[in-house]
């Protein structure tokens, strides 16, 4: 167990200037199979009882025996389906999108294999431009070197329609499915088998051949030959079943505020946090009843001070919340810029959008609100660095620490892998959003531990929030797109507020 806590407390956050021009390393997944060990993570504990979870498919198919395997097919990328528009479609990672007509222009965002995107039916094309003699312009913006070995105009090609099928389910909150290294050797074709894709594109593997235990694994289909499980790497690549350890679905989400939820609200981050209940006038007293992990309740107005300590009385009325047994999001009293929460705003400040979308954190606190404007619309429970919040004279990514400030959502990323020193890797963590070098909000598969310090300094979500957020913050990602930064001209990024 110390092992496991001391390589996750080196993963540094992945800063949105990824140097990935050659090819770099993101995906995404979940979703797991108990015929191989547990990691070490599943053996914190016994699953705990969720309240609320909701139904989030897992995408994982039956495994197969075969002695010729053929690889099982999920459905098509959402965005991969041919449309009487023209697009482009997408054969490699990272296909970058240039603000002109210029290989060497600083990048927009990036494409993914299996995705596809209309072509801007207003502009002219091909158009020749350095690096590149056919580029063409894309919805909503920028322009794309279709060379045929990154890109093509054909629905039919043969590589984009063999990597379509192994592309990640942007639909789903886990992208892929997931695994813990116990020590990873990749190879690009299965052992004694016949190749079962046509030659990809140059730097479509991630560059790695092995991945040190404890690391992580993000994988796309399974099969089973001669006996032996073998699993396809969210790049494409084979490793042996027995080489890595799955990890259980993450169930675990938030509520969305103004119908069944409001706030007042109390969240449990630890197990068996007792119930209180009043036993005479004045008096309130422990019960044998519990609170689950991770279970979340309305609150009443009602508050009571007993022995030094506070007690939130819960909508249904018999029971009672002391303080320090539960996470309590409490907004700031102001938006960011000014306007008194939960009231009508005239102070004319806000953001120039529609939404004026922002969020708070509490690092300490282990909790997050999403506000549209004054108004709060989401509350969930996160987990920030280990180390807290930043000290004086120390730096912070190495007490892995949360920085705290006001700070513009700056880049999101449908999945990216995160690197550590030592070559330790998380492989294709979903939705990532940057916010400072090298610090983000991203989906933690790899630990259920909501509510309590675990990161290396990001803000760790489950991957049902983690959806919830990249969907609801500005930046908004184009549709085809796997990332996008945030620029000036497509209006106000999301504000992120962090605090103790």
């Amino acid at each position: 167990m110390k092992r496991v806590e001391s390589i996750a407390s080196v993963f540094c956050c992945v800063t949105f200037a990824l140097s990935c021009e050659r090819g770099a390393t993101p995906r995404a997944g979940a979703g797991s199979t108990p015929s191989a060990p547990l990691s070490a993570a599943a053996l914190r504990g016994v699953e705990p009882d969720r309240t609320g979870a909701r139904d989030v498919p897992s995408g994982q198919p039956p495994t197969t025996e075969s002695a010729s395997p053929t690889l099982l097919a999920p459905a098509l990328a959402e965005n991969s389906v041919s449309s009487a528009k023209p697009r482009v479609y997408i054969k490699n990672r990272f296909v970058f999108v240039r603000p002109r007509a210029d290989v060497n222009a600083d990048w927009l965002g990036f494409l993914w294999f299996g995705a596809s995107v209309e072509l801007r039916s207003a502009e002219p094309g091909p158009v020749r431009g350095p690096g590149c003699a056919t580029f063409y312009a894309i919805e909503p913006m920028g322009f794309v070197c279709v060379d045929e070995k990154q890109a093509t105009l054909s629905a039919d090609d043969a590589v984009f329609k063999a990597v379509s099928v192994h592309a990640p389910r942007l639909e789903q909150a886990s992208p892929h499915r997931y695994a813990e290294s116990l020590g990873v050797d990749l190879s690009t074709q299965l052992p004694g088998a016949a190749p079962q894709l046509p030659p990809l594109p140059a730097f479509f593997h991630e560059p790695r051949r092995h991945l040190l235990p404890l690391s992580t694994v993000a994988y796309v289909d399974e099969l089973s030959r001669d006996g032996q499980g073998w699993l396809f790497s969210a790049d494409l690549l084979w490793l042996k079943k027995e080489q890595v350890a799955p990890y259980p679905e993450i169930t675990f989400h938030g509520v969305e505020l103004g119908r069944e939820w409001h706030l007042p609200l109390a969240f449990f981050r630890r197990a068996g946090a007792r119930k209180f209940r009043r036993t005479a006038p004045g008096r309130l007293q422990r019960s044998e009843a519990a609170f689950a992990l991770h279970e979340v309740v309305a609150l009443s107005d009602q508050v009571e001070i007993q022995r030094g300590e506070r007690y939130f009385q819960t909508v249904q009325g018999v029971d009672w919340v002391r303080e320090q047994d539960a996470v309590l999001p409490t907004p700031r009293s102001t938006t960011p810029w000014g306007a008194r929460v939960g009231q009508e705003d005239h102070t004319g400040r806000g953001p120039k959008s529609a939404r004026k979308t922002w969020l708070e954190v509490s690092v300490l606190g282990g909790w997050l609100l999403a506000f549209e404007g004054t108004k709060p619309v989401f509350a969930t429970l996160i987990s920030g660095g280990r180390g807290g919040i930043p000290q004086e004279g120390k730096n912070t990514l190495e007490i892995s620490a949360t920085p705290v400030g006001t700070f513009p959502i700056s880049g999101k990323l449908a999945t990216v892998t995160l690197q550590a020193p030592g070559e330790y890797v998380h492989s294709d963590v979903p939705w990532t959003q940057n916010f400072q070098k090298p610090y983000a909000i991203h989906t933690a598969y790899w630990h259920d531990n909501w509510g309590n310090l675990e990161s290396a300094g990001c803000i760790n979500v489950s991957p049902i929030d983690g959806k919830w957020l990249f969907d609801f913050t500005e930046p908004k990602l184009p549709p085809g797109w796997h990332a996008v930064r945030w620029q000036p001209a497509t209006g106000a990024p999301t504000l992120l507020v962090v605090h103790e």
